[in-house]
C-alpha cells in the first residue's frame, strides 16, 4: 500500500536500479580506479542506494499482484536486472 496503484511494476525495477547504479557512478567519477579513500558521503549514498534496490526489488512484485499486472515480460526484467545488480555490488 506504499505506492500508488498507477505506479507499474517495470517502474518500481527500474527506479531500484538507478537508486543502486547512480551512487557507484558518482564514485567511479571521484576515482575512477576505485584506489583512492572517498568522501565519506560516497559511501553513504551507496549504502542508501543498496537498500533502495533491495527495497524496491521486495516491492515491484508485491506491486505486480497488487494491480494485476503480472507479466513474463516483467519477470524478465525483473531478475535480469537483478541479476546486473549482483555484478555492481
Amino acid at each position: 500500500n506504499f505506492l500508488p496503484m498507477w505506479l507499474s511494476p517495470n517502474a518500481v525495477t527500474v527506479l531500484g536500479i538507478l537508486s543502486l547504479v547512480i551512487p557507484y557512478l558518482i564514485m567511479l567519477w571521484h576515482d575512477p580506479s576505485m584506489t583512492q579513500i572517498l568522501p565519506r558521503w560516497t559511501y553513504l549514498a551507496v549504502g542508501v542506494g543498496i537498500f533502495m534496490f533491495q527495497t524496491l526489488d521486495a516491492l515491484d512484485g508485491k506491486q505486480a499482484r497488487r494491480t494485476g499486472s503480472s507479466s513474463p515480460l516483467g519477470q524478465l526484467i525483473d531478475h535480469g536486472l537483478d541479476g546486473f545488480s549482483m555484478s555492481v555490488i
